[in-house]
């Protein structure tokens, strides 16, 4: 349930972030983000924040020891203490609340950030780059912290935001309002705090940050100064001791430290893209098809079968008639077929909902992830669903979902084949189809969406709109006659 949809308002072109209300977002605060602001409660946050880190950065300064009994010491440890703002929605937490920072980590930040400020680096972004050379400390931690630390401007933000679309008690009388003037969360015992999202950007795939590739590969300082001693030897160390390393020789030495920060402070980054999480733009696309395109079943009471078939049709008729190509040729390449792949799955759990329909979505099975399972007892129907960008697309066709299907032990077995290009690749797997047909042995049934961009009917001329009779497979001499592997030449050239 996005915000948008809850409050039934249009955010479009407002900048304003539509978090989802049920469940986190895999993005967070961004500093370099925050830093490019024009948002007017979040100009000065970038200040703000640094000004905090250089407090704790001079407090830790004057400290005597990194101990709890120093005055110094206890009151850099109190600034170091931050909780997760459930409110916003991001990061990676999969219950209500996440874990924020914790006793363990906020010791192990302030004891390192103490040797290194007492070798002479003093800079506030120090604070910023923990995660280099800090175990457990990821992009969703550091967005907490940052979030802690604004929270009154996120407050002023979302309230404006809210008087905006006049969502007030008087408005919605159905709602509970916080005394701060919040709205509480109906999903989450937490308000609703919104972003710009112009602040924002997408968390690492590595979810956990244990693995500093990612973030050494993008920060070009860094990269500088580890190829000067290590080089490709690099590669060979493990996570653990590449973060001593970057803590003990880049950090703990102040003038190798300064040309770090000092090129992390001219680093650019650009705007966030939101399809860039296929679960987000999954959940995007399910929320603009609901209002495109019907869930609603003729049949109440189908069988598995039936039902998926009817779940894919209704996603066909969006891509083909309702512009969803357009929208799924937007998608990043890397990202695309999870996303449409997540899409299906949950276009197939709100048809069961709206249809009150006894069938189980699920999306796993004995021997790895199918893609789409409905079932019902002993009534199962399996789904794989691939793009024509997919160089697994026969094997998934061949292989992968008679396996899946053995596990499961059903032969009610649906492969979605979503043409986005290559047409050598569609007939193909046509041929395939018609091949096993024709064997007699247990396929699954081709369903193909043709998810390539339309042109403009006026485009269009009378002799385009006619098709010429397509070519049976069974035209041609049995491929196996010439020796041919799985009946294809293996070299799509």
């Amino acid at each position: 349930m996005f915000f948008s949809e809850f409050f039934q308002i249009d955010l479009s072109n407002t900048g304003v972030f539509d978090s989802l209300l049920d469940k986190d977002s895999n993005f967070f605060i961004n500093v370099i983000r925050l830093k490019k602001t024009k948002t007017p409660e979040f100009v000065a946050a970038y200040q703000h924040l640094n000004q905090y880190f250089t407090d704790i950065a001079i407090l830790l300064h004057n400290a005597d020891s990194p101990d709890m009994r120093d005055p110094f010491y206890r009151s850099a440890r109190k600034r170091l203490t931050f909780h997760e703002i459930n409110g916003i929605n991001l990061g990676f937490s999969k219950s209500i609340h996440g874990a924020g920072w914790g006793d363990v980590i906020s010791d192990q930040v302030l004891r390192d950030a103490y040797y290194i400020i007492k070798k002479g680096s003093m800079q506030p972004e120090i604070f910023h780059l923990v995660s280099l050379f800090e175990d457990n400390i990821a992009g969703d931690r550091l967005s907490d912290m940052i979030a802690c630390i604004i929270e009154d401007d996120i407050i002023k933000y979302t309230l404006r935001i809210m008087n905006q679309f006049n969502i007030s008690k008087k408005s919605h009388p159905e709602m509970t309002f916080l005394a701060n003037g919040l709205v509480a969360n109906p999903y989450k015992d937490t308000p609703i705090m919104l972003l710009p999202v112009e602040i924002l950007h997408e968390l690492p795939i590595a979810k956990d940050w244990y693995d500093i590739d990612r973030v050494v590969t993008e920060n070009e300082a860094i990269r500088r100064e580890i190829n000067k001693e290590i080089g490709l030897d690099w590669e060979k160390w493990a996570s653990s001791a590449r973060k001593e390393y970057i803590k003990n020789r880049i950090f703990m030495k102040p003038d190798v430290c300064k040309r770090v920060i000092d090129g992390y402070k001219s680093e650019e980054l650009g705007d966030v893209n939101l399809k860039s999480d296929p679960d987000y733009f999954a959940e995007s696309l399910l929320k603009d098809a609901k209002k495109t395109v019907s869930f609603l079943s003729k049949n109440k009471s189908p069988s598995s079968y039936e039902a998926a078939m009817d779940i894919i049709e209704i996603f066909k008729d969006w891509v083909e008639n309702n512009r969803g190509w357009a929208e799924i040729q937007s998608a990043p390449s890397k990202s695309r077929e999870k996303a449409v792949q997540r899409f299906i799955h949950l276009g197939a759990k709100y048809y069961l909902q709206i249809n009150n329909i006894d069938l189980s979505p699920e999306s796993n099975s004995g021997r790895g992830p199918v893609d789409l399972k409905l079932s019902i007892g002993n009534d199962k129907t399996l789904a794989e669903i691939k793009l024509s960008t997919n160089n697994e697309y026969l094997h998934g066709y061949q292989l992968q979902i008679i396996e899946y299907s053995k596990a499961e032990r059903t032969q009610n077995m649906i492969y979605v084949f979503i043409d986005v290009g290559n047409p050598g690749r569609l007939e193909r797997i046509k041929n395939l189809y018609r091949k096993t047909k024709r064997n007699g042995a247990p396929y699954p049934e081709l369903v193909v969406v043709n998810s390539n961009e339309r042109k403009a009917a006026s485009n269009y001329s009378e002799i385009e709109d006619f098709e010429l009779p397509e070519i049976g497979f069974d035209d041609f001499p049995d491929f196996d006659d010439f020796g041919l592997e799985n009946g294809f030449l293996q070299n799509e050239e």
